[in-house]
């Protein structure tokens, strides 16, 4: 005779066999679905890392760009520069010229005997420092002109490089923001910011 308070061994075995199923069945839920979250994570770090190299990629063709850029502009103002040094070089000679004009108007003022003759020289010496003087004001002109383009060069070269700071900015910012989500959900605190 049995008791209110017993259960039969088949009843207990089969009351076992469904506690095992369904925790064998919660625990095959719960690995799909951690199944599921390791595959978007999967996915979204793929799409992250697919973006941070293209960003990479596409910041380098711009840098390398500038860099060609400014190569170009340094080279203008090298010409700039040469053509500079070569009128300092032609100041230079007309600066001796006048000097010697000037020397040669000192030796025909000291002779007062032949003082016609001298003041004939003296007007050609005049002349000759007239077409000096108007050769330095054109070496002159032309300096000034070389120092606008150079100065031109140097604002458009640090405009290139004020861009350049921008885009390495923005690229910083984009990449900080790309792995913002890394940051979130049951990945939280395992990446370092």
């Amino acid at each position: 005779m049995n008791n209110d308070n017993t259960t039969p061994p088949d009843e207990k075995k089969a009351d076992a066999f469904e506690a095992i199923a369904r925790t064998m069945v919660k625990f095959r839920s719960e690995m799909e679905h951690f199944d599921s979250m390791g595959t978007k994570i999967a996915d979204r770090t793929r799409f992250i890392l697919r973006a941070v190299f293209s960003s990479l990629a596409i910041s380098s063709i711009y840098l390398v760009f500038m860099i060609y850029q400014m190569a170009n502009h340094m080279m203008v103002m090298t010409d700039h520069l040469e053509s500079m040094y070569s009128r300092f070089g032609t100041m230079s000679q007309n600066m001796h010229g006048i000097s010697e004009l000037v020397d040669s108007m000192g030796n025909s003022i000291s002779g007062i005997p032949v003082m016609a003759q001298s003041m004939v020289k003296m007007n050609e010496d005049v002349s000759a420092m007239t077409s000096s003087v108007t050769g330095i004001n054109t070496s002159i002109n032309t300096i000034d002109y070389d120092m606008v383009r150079i100065n031109l060069d140097m604002h458009e070269m640090a405009g290139r490089l004020s861009n350049m700071n921008r885009a390495v900015n923005s690229i910083s910012n984009d990449v900080n923001e790309m792995a913002a989500p890394m940051n979130s959900g049951p990945m939280q605190g395992f990446w370092p910011r």
